[in-house]
């Protein structure tokens, strides 16, 4: 377990490097980042290379045993490129120019920019990138931040045309059928005519334009973004061979589809504010972590974790005593094993002024510093045991970019649907029940699942449908949520009945759909078999059963429809599928989950307060259980297994009482079940 945090030696003077240096390595910090906003400390000047201060940081820290996490120099460009390329902009889709002065405001098809870019690298690399006290690479930083991920620019246009020659291997006529260009006479002669999806008369780009034309852009956008990246880790593996390399993703961000950006990644570092929890009592939601592990099924950093109060011109409330610590073991206890607080020190100049660091801006210790320094002392007495351990799910989320951006141009309804929405209700359903569960793509690693869960397969294609035909076949349960097969993979409705690829899989039909929630002053419910009663929301898919063995499982309670199936499942092969057909409240998805994980021997806790948080994480036959206590308020748990709390070294059995803003790490007792 590795403690760390993001410092800019090109914003304190250098006789106060020592200073912080010492400070880190009181508090128990092993790592630092430098580097990646420092173009133009490296190059004033075009040509003009300077390294020279950043080898002495890096060798300082050093000294204090603290090793570094170097950046690429790429997010912010220096102002005399922008004076050499004046168009090196991004544009966006209304036409307007993103202006010099904030991050990754450079088109990454740009030429020049990507030329400068490499070089800037490429030096950087020659200079230290064998440097014996850097020990990992971060390529460039939040790439996509700031709605960035997308541009509009003649550049993109040129390039987007480029990606969809190669797509459609050269064939426009295939692109018209794919698209149904035949709509609105958008037919096209040739690759040359295409745009991107800029804003029309009366709309922006992604509601106004052919579904099949905003869907390839996206895709196209977010191959642009990891091609940038791919292209660093190359030089990067060349020049800085056996380091390390990671970036610091962003969590739920969902410009890029992050599965195809972490294959390059050899671990995948984030980004964690859950800064709007605080003083809400209750655990700050669990699928960022759980997706940002699942990227590659492997344990993760956080390379940015809350510190001080976040915001830019207005802040949010500062993380109150204790908070900073619980959220970075919340981090531990989902799969982290390094945790580097942003920032060191509150920057004194620029737009981030008031996101704050561990120190305020005049980089006295104070009681952050004092936390910290807890963390440290306690992440050293714990490394011996935790070191090497992961987090086992049993249970996977589908996380499917294709859909997200289907819904995200055509969300169905105003609010209160949507595929990260829906993927984040089925999540902490089951983290209420103690369930640790893994966010995974549709082309992933499904080994080790007993149950998966695809919150609104809306784009399918016939390769997803056949895998989850086999994984149900060979015993295992899916959960298929609303307005599933819809879209085939060019964004179009399938031509048959719903739920298409996945009606035989779901042994039902959808006889039609509803968008309830659009009339005013109607609420849904649905009802079970025993009788009791749950809100749902958004909208309905009306099914029918059509397998032989297909069974009813939920029926609309309200509104036209009511007596009509809300949920069937079908077993199927030695597995089975259920359809859920609207979106249900906490309750109803929770007693709708909790079974099926019990009936998968999947052990479930039903007596978690709901500010408390049960995680797990093992080390071939040890586990080792997380209780955190999210409210301020001390709290009594019942415990799943006797043990010993390593964080006070005394023995816990069946019920224990947290303090506020606390947790107990239990080294639980072998041979025990839950």
């Amino acid at each position: 377990m590795l403690l760390g945090t993001p410092y800019y030696p090109e914003h304190w003077p250098e006789e106060r490097w020592g200073t912080d240096a010492r400070l880190m390595r009181e508090a128990g910090f092993a790592r630092i980042r430098m580097g990646e906003f420092a173009w133009h400390r490296m190059e004033p000047v075009e040509g003009q290379l300077d390294f020279d201060w950043l080898r002495r940081a890096i060798e300082l820290f050093g000294q204090y045993g603290l090793k570094t996490i170097l950046c690429t120099p790429t997010p912010t460009y220096p102002a005399w490129l922008h004076a050499k390329y004046p168009d090196i902009h991004q544009v966006k889709s209304n036409g307007c120019v993103k202006e010099f002065g904030q991050r990754q405001d450079a088109c990454k098809s740009h030429p020049g920019y990507r030329l400068y870019a490499r070089r800037i690298v490429e030096k950087l690399l020659q200079a230290l990138g064998e440097h014996p006290d850097v020990v990992a690479w971060q390529t460039d930083n939040e790439l996509g931040c700031h709605g960035t991920a997308r541009c509009y620019c003649r550049y993109c246009e040129a390039a987007f045309q480029s990606w969809l020659r190669e797509r459609f291997v050269g064939d426009i006529d295939a692109l018209n059928a794919a698209w149904g260009t035949f709509f609105w006479s958008q037919d096209y002669d040739g690759f040359h005519e295409i745009s991107p999806p800029r804003d029309t008369a009366d709309r922006t780009g992604n509601d106004g334009q052919n579904p099949g034309l905003v869907l390839d852009f996206y895709r196209f956008s977010s191959d642009a973004q990891i091609a940038f990246q791919r292209e660093q880790i190359e030089l990067i593996r060349r020049f800085s061979p056996g380091r390390t390399i990671t970036h610091n993703l962003m969590g739920l961000f969902s410009h890029i589809d992050y599965f195809r950006f972490a294959c390059d990644l050899d671990v995948v570092s984030w980004d964690n504010y859950p800064f709007w929890t605080n003083g809400t009592n209750r655990p700050p939601p669990p699928l960022a972590h759980d997706l940002m592990r699942g990227l590659k099924r492997k344990p993760t950093w956080v390379m940015e974790q809350a510190s001080g109060a976040g915001g830019w011109g207005v802040f949010s409330a500062t993380p109150q005593p204790g908070q900073m610590r619980l959220w970075a073991f919340q981090a531990v206890a989902r799969g982290a094993d390094m945790i580097s607080f942003f920032r060191w020190r509150s920057c004194r100049f620029g737009r981030e002024q008031y996101w704050h660091g561990i120190l305020y801006h005049h980089g006295i210790p104070q009681r952050r510093y004092e936390e910290v320094k807890q963390i440290g002392i306690e992440f050293c007495a714990l490394s011996s045991e935790l070191d090497g351990s992961v987090v086992e799910s049993q249970i996977a989320i589908l996380y499917d970019y294709d859909s997200l951006w289907a819904l995200e141009s055509q969300p169905n309804v105003v609010q209160g649907f949507g595929y990260a929405e829906m993927a984040q209700r089925f999540d902490q359903a089951l983290s209420r029940l103690g369930i640790l569960v893994d966010a995974v793509g549709v082309a992933s690693d499904w080994g080790g699942y007993k149950v998966i869960m695809a919150p609104c397969l809306h784009v399918l294609t016939p390769e997803v449908a056949d895998r989850l035909k086999s994984f149900v076949q060979d015993g295992g349960t899916l959960i298929v949520g609303p307005r599933s097969g819809v879209k085939d993979g060019e964004n179009a409705v399938v031509n048959e009945l719903l739920p298409g690829l996945l009606r035989e899989l779901a042994g039902c039909t959808v006889t039609e759909y509803d968008a309830f929630s659009m009339i005013p002053g109607l609420e849904m419910h649905v009802e079970d078999g025993h009788g009791k009663t749950y809100r749902a929301y958004a909208l309905a898919d009306v099914l029918a059963p059509e397998a032989e063995e297909a069974q009813v499982l939920l029926t609309y309670a309200d509104h036209y429809y009511a007596g009509e199936p809300a949920a069937i499942g079908n077993p199927y092969g030695q597995g089975t599928c259920i359809y859920l057909g609207t979106v249900l409240d906490d309750a109803g998805i929770r007693d709708l989950l909790g079974p099926i994980a019990r009936s998968a021997s999947i052990p479930c806790l039903d007596d978690i307060p709901e500010c408390v948080e049960v995680t797990r994480r093992v080390k071939e036959s040890q586990s080792y259980a997380f209780y955190l206590n999210h409210s301020a308020d001390p709290v009594r748990v019942n415990l799943a297994r006797p043990g010993v709390d390593l964080m006070r070294g005394q023995r816990l059995e069946k019920r224990h009482t947290i303090p506020g803003l606390d947790l107990v790490i239990v080294k639980e007792q072998r041979g025990t079940t839950v």
